[in-house]
């Protein structure tokens, strides 16, 4: 095994490890970060994480089933004529459109009645810039608890389990 497999191997153990004990009071912010962790690090080279699970429809993975998925049109490109070319929906896609959403700070926070913060909206936009919006091709909800199981099922994914 490379250096670098074994360092993103021991980064996602770790993480993992992280998930599933924190007891501080910034659940969810500890949640976000852990997340993001591991889309951006693993997922940036994917090769040393074989695994056929990333190529399957996010539709056909039951593990997934509780994502509060609102929209998921993987946009590819645009052709000519405006006309939208989409990514099959998914695993490794969905996690790559996660990714950028959260890299570009689409997040909308989701407060309870006391106004207390309890998960986050993630949105992307395709064909987004400083000079423009971009067209949304997805839209998900989480909170804590489903962005923790999201990450664990990631993580022991990238991990083999």
């Amino acid at each position: 095994m490379s250096g670098i497999a074994h360092y993103e191997r021991e980064f996602v153990e770790r993480t993992r490890q992280i998930l599933k004990t924190y007891k501080g009071k910034y659940k969810l912010s500890n949640a976000i970060n852990c997340t993001l962790g591991l889309i951006v690090l693993p997922n940036e080279m994917l090769d040393a994480f074989p695994n056929p699970i990333w190529d399957t429809p996010i539709a056909n993975i039951a593990d997934l089933a509780y994502l509060r998925i609102r929209m998921f049109e993987p946009i590819q490109k645009k052709k000519k004529n405006n006309i939208p070319v989409y990514f099959p929906k998914t695993l490794k896609i969905f996690l790559k459109k996660i990714r950028n959403g959260l890299a570009h700070q689409n997040i909308e926070p989701v407060n309870n009645a006391r106004g207390l913060f309890t998960g986050i909206i993630v949105r992307n936009y395709y064909g987004e810039d400083a000079n423009n919006a971009g067209e949304l091709d997805l839209e998900i909800e989480f909170n804590r608890k489903e962005l923790e199981q999201f990450s664990l099922f990631i993580a022991g994914k990238y991990l083999g389990d």
